[in-house]
């Protein structure tokens, strides 16, 4: 750990990536600790997931009002995905941190997490500001999609989702006026509609779309489309305060990566949220990936388990493990990535790629054994 500590110190953005099932335990237990000493030993101030920015809005409303923030609420908002005991050091760390008003924590993404505030309230809330028939047409709308009480006779379909938006835009212009109040509270407000407003242009556009073809390229709109809305909000959270902010970004490799040309050799390549970060951060940016030799992980915090194959011979896994190496954790920086050339590896979600991973990563820390993560009491 020392040594990424070292890498990652003097960077204004330091991107935490993890495979893309999110069940792997020893990565998230790592994760939490490398944050810890990064907070304590390098300054870094500010904190953002890979989660629904919604809740964490709410917070920020919360503590402007002098309300307390609890570790429940910060749980919720960190989301179900991370709800096992690796995560509780960390949420106790965020919300000592916002208490004390020394760290800023943000979400990145667009999408709604379930059995939180976002779900539960917030659609009556935004539909406040929206008066007439509008407010009533809308909100039973929403709160069937809240819910989601949809079945055979009321489908989900895309005109549905284009209603939703619509609901959203109009949301939009209402707080956006000249005429609309300007507080913490509004401010907040219009930015969830704005991140609701994109992510339902979004499932439009996929229910909308022909089904693809067997054996053409695939289409990765829907993922820049998402990758593009979190750096949008990734930036909206850097703008907060006039001074840089140090921060640390939790989410999946595939989204941290600095490029995922190797996904693609037929078409054009997706374009991740590290993609954008890398454009405007450039070295000021460190991207960090995981992966492991053996062992098992689980999807999210899901009942569901799955063994890792056997590494490939030549893999970066297998060669991090070669004799004589007896350690438990080996950590590839970039220098030692570049060296390696073109190789297989499994960081992104534990299905082998072969690519240059200097042009992924700035360094890839390898467990000798992963394991699923244990599910938190709540």
């Amino acid at each position: 750990m020392d040594r990424i500590v070292r890498d990652a110190c003097d960077k204004r953005l330091v991107l935490l990536g993890e495979e893309s099932h999110h069940g792997s335990a020893r990565t998230i237990a790592f994760k939490v600790e490398l944050i810890r000493r990064l907070v304590e030993e390098c300054g870094y101030d500010s904190f953002i997931i890979e989660a629904g920015l919604y809740d964490f809005l709410r917070i920020q409303e919360r503590l402007g009002a002098g309300e307390p923030v609890d570790e429940a609420m910060v749980a919720d908002a960190v989301g179900g995905m991370w709800a096992n005991q690796e995560m509780a050091p960390l949420i106790s760390l965020l919300t000592r941190q916002l208490a004390a008003g020394t760290l800023a924590v943000g979400g990145l993404d667009d999408q709604v997490n379930r059995g939180t505030y976002a779900q539960r309230d917030m659609s009556r809330e935004l539909m406040a500001h929206l008066s007439g028939p509008r407010r009533e047409e809308c909100g039973a709308e929403l709160e069937r999609y809240m819910t989601w009480r949809y079945d055979d006779t009321h489908r989900f379909t895309a005109e549905r989702a284009s209603f939703i938006q619509g609901c959203w835009k109009e949301l939009e212009s209402v707080l956006a006026s000249p005429a609309a109040p300007v507080t913490p509270r509004t401010r907040g407000h219009l930015r969830m509609a704005r991140n609701l407003d994109r992510f339902f242009e979004r499932q439009v556009a996929v229910m909308s779309r022909p089904p693809e073809q067997a054996g053409a390229a695939r289409d990765w709109s829907d993922f820049d489309h998402r990758s593009r809305s979190m750096f949008m909000n990734l930036e909206a959270f850097l703008d907060q305060t006039p001074r840089p902010r140090k921060t640390l970004v939790w989410l999946a490799t595939i989204h941290a990566a600095k490029s995922l040309a190797s996904l693609e050799k037929d078409g054009r390549p997706p374009t991740s949220f590290g993609a954008h970060v890398q454009e405007r951060f450039g070295e000021q940016a460190f991207v960090l990936g995981f992966s492991a030799l053996s062992g098992s992980y689980s999807l999210s915090v899901t009942p569901r388990r799955f063994v890792l194959e056997p590494a490939l011979e030549d893999s970066l896994e297998a060669r991090a493990f070669s004799p004589p190496a007896t350690q438990d954790t080996r950590y590839l920086a970039r220098d030692q990535l570049r060296d390696a050339g073109p190789r297989a590896a499994r960081p992104l979600s534990y299905a082998w790629v072969t690519t240059a991973w200097e042009t992924v990563l700035d360094g890839l820390l390898v467990f000798r054994e992963e394991r699923p993560p244990t599910a938190a009491h709540r």
